[in-house]
């Protein structure tokens, strides 16, 4: 049985318990029936309830069907030693042991920023919400939020409109919640946007779920814009986990006789910077902005300067805390400079890591 099978069948018996998973994944015994023995339960904290939906899910005959009927319909997943796997999610705390994805999965290491706030926003929030997201995507950035109702179904349909999207969700790969973004899924998919969720078949959604999804949307982003929040809205909760995470937090003032601003204004408060327009949020990343903008732009000349990130690498694939042992830097600031060195066609991503990549191996325009 393969790898992508057998992980498929854990994210399976584990239930959306990514804790549980890693567990299993970093000590799985080489024979399966390893795992019913008390002392490899005990030793890797298994619940034995889990470990036997595992063994039933092996010796069954439904998992091959599930792979095939999740592959026809455009569903793909991916463990964290997979070359595709967003590098920022390995520097929170808490990331997930698998992702089950739907579209284009460069996505996941492109530039991100994530917009998010109230579900019953105003039509001046929602107004706001698309021209920041169509102006941020057409300036090169990838826009991520949830595919909820309100703010964050405005800035998919924003970032439609002048680039890329990714939704992440609070369920497993089907049908999507709520209903009535259903169309707008598949229009993400169809625009070569991405679905992303850590959950596995068969799980709908549940209130614990989106505090999980929550911080997959602030861990795959650089920053997460707040526009329109109540005092109690969980996008307190993405921009929390977004201030843990070592990311920006950009909230948008607004009125004080508004409840829909009172949440803003205690991030405001609390340290988060201020959001007006599009420019404050462009000149804090001037730098990938510019180099998303030409990468349609790629020459064989070699650049008059050489970037100071290139000088810790070394032959062949060099990962990231490779790299960050090496060059001193925080993860965050390390992963911007790498997303500026892939977009510029420095380096490229391979099995392990980076490599450079030599001037006459770059792109032709």
């Amino acid at each position: 049985m393969d790898s992508d099978t057998v992980l498929l069948a854990a994210s399976l018996a584990c239930g959306g318990n990514s804790d549980e998973l890693h567990r299993w994944l970093h000590q799985q015994p080489a024979d399966p029936n390893i795992l019913l023995h008390p002392q490899h339960l005990t030793a890797c904290r298994i619940r034995q309830q889990s470990a036997e939906r595992l063994l039933e899910w092996l010796d069954g005959d439904q998992l091959q069907p599930l792979s095939r009927q999740l592959n026809e319909a455009g569903w793909q997943w991916l463990a964290p030693e997979h070359t595709q796997w967003p590098v920022l999610l390995n520097d929170i705390d808490d990331p997930p042991a698998v992702l089950f994805v739907r579209g284009n999965r460069t996505l996941l290491n492109s530039p991100q920023l994530a917009i998010v706030g109230a579900r019953h926003a105003s039509t001046e929030g929602l107004d706001n919400a698309r021209r920041f997201a169509r102006a941020l995507a057409a300036s090169g950035f990838t826009i991520t939020s949830g595919l909820a109702l309100g703010i964050d179904g405005a800035a998919h349909r924003g970032a439609l409109q002048s680039g890329k999207t990714v939704a992440v969700l609070g369920h497993g790969p089907g049908p999507c919640y709520p209903s009535r973004h259903r169309p707008l899924a598949e229009q993400i998919v169809d625009h070569d946007g991405l679905l992303v969720t850590e959950f596995p078949p068969g799980l709908t959604p549940r209130r614990e779920f989106f505090p999980q999804r929550n911080r997959l949307i602030s861990g795959l982003s650089l920053a997460t814009i707040v526009i329109e929040a109540a005092e109690h809205s969980g996008s307190l909760i993405t921009a929390r986990l977004a201030s843990q995470q070592g990311r920006e937090v950009f909230a948008m003032p607004g009125s004080i006789h508004n409840p829909l601003s009172k949440g803003c204004h205690r991030l405001l408060r609390d340290g988060a910077n201020w959001l007006e327009s599009e420019a404050d949020i462009l000149s804090a990343f001037s730098s990938l902005t510019a180099l998303a903008q030409s990468t349609t732009h790629h020459t064989d000349e070699a650049p008059a300067t050489e970037h100071p990130l290139l000088q810790f690498f070394i032959s062949g694939a060099n990962n990231m805390d490779q790299l960050q042992e090496r060059s001193g830097l925080a993860v965050q600031t390390l992963a911007q400079q790498l997303s500026e060195l892939e977009l510029n066609g420095s380096v490229v991503r391979v099995a392990g890591g980076y490599a450079r990549r030599r001037h006459h191996e770059h792109r032709q325009p």
